[in-house]
């Protein structure tokens, strides 16, 4: 069997699941009560989005990733971005065989996917986009960039924390997985951003923004705790530096519970002593003590803001 019909044969196995998912993202992509007052425009988004963070401006978003995943793999691998589209969980055995008959590794899937599946600045996903001007007015109203940083936290192949940092903040980018950080440094270097990179070393490690000498108006948290282990010390350690006001933005805490959703999470965290750690009451409690929790429409962040 030839590679392509090997791929489509992936495809067309894993199509139903992807379907499934995407109905799931569906249902999600509601707007929430009590939304922030909404900024002017999006212009500030809509210029990260289209051209700043864009390396191929003239292409569509995709295409221009596409081809930063070809420049940074080389051919023989970047070209088979295109084909990582399927997700799996950790324990799903699809996922092993799909990455033997695309050629690549777990490291390589990991990037190809996410890369060239989405960007957290599209304003077609409820991502990241839809609080951008909102992040940098109430960034801009603790100081600006010569008063406060930003962390972000798990930041994955970083296009939020690099979209804060081209704003003129200092951005630090904490992830566990070197390889992502290694994907971050070239991006960083190719658009001339200069933002503090930090590997965590362990499953426990956490960087702590009270402890920087430095004071932090945000810190990001998008999809990330799913995977960690100590949920309050982590929470104490990365939102130590904020200052009041400061925000503090999280896609997994102050969330609206769902069989559905809870069912996912588990089986995303693969280790249930997680899971009850971010479902527990006390985590509810130790944020409730220090935060007002402010939701957002069209975007699945809760937004935190540091109490007085």
């Amino acid at each position: 069997m030839t590679f392509v019909a090997r791929m489509r044969s992936r495809v067309e196995e894993v199509a139903p699941r992807a379907a499934h998912l995407a109905r799931k993202v569906g249902r999600a992509r509601r707007d929430f009560g009590d939304p922030l007052p909404p900024s002017a425009s999006h212009h500030r988004a809509d210029e990260i989005f289209r051209r700043t963070l864009r390396d191929q401006p003239q292409l569509s978003d995709r295409e221009s990733r596409l081809c930063e995943l070809i420049e940074y793999y080389g051919w023989e691998i970047g070209h088979r971005a295109q084909y990582a589209t399927p997700w799996f969980y950790e324990d799903d055995p699809r996922a092993r065989r799909y990455e033997d008959a695309l050629g690549v590794s777990n490291l390589e899937y990991q990037i190809l996917h996410m890369y060239s599946l989405f960007n957290r600045m599209d304003p077609e996903r409820p991502d990241f986009y839809w609080i951008y001007d909102n992040i940098l007015d109430r960034l801009q109203a603790l100081g600006g960039p010569e008063k406060v940083s930003v962390l972000d936290f798990g930041t994955g192949l970083g296009q939020i924390g690099l979209s804060l940092c081209a704003a003129g903040y200092r951005t630090v980018m904490s992830d566990r997985i070197e390889g992502f950080l290694d994907f971050i440094r070239w991006r960083a270097e190719h658009f001339r951003l200069e933002p503090v990179l930090d590997e965590a070393t362990t499953d426990y490690s956490f960087f702590d923004t009270g402890d920087d000498d430095h004071d932090y108006g945000l810190v990001v948290e998008w999809s990330a705790f799913e995977h960690v282990h100590d949920v309050i010390p982590a929470l104490e350690r990365i939102t130590g530096g904020l200052v009041p006001g400061g925000v503090f933005v999280t896609t997994t805490f102050k969330k609206d519970w769902t069989p559905e959703l809870i069912e996912h999470y588990r089986r995303d965290s693969q280790d249930d002593d997680i899971a009850d750690q971010y479902f527990s009451p006390d985590v509810d409690q130790w944020i409730d003590e220090r935060f007002d929790v402010v939701s957002s429409p069209r975007s699945l962040a809760k937004l935190l803001i540091r109490k007085g």
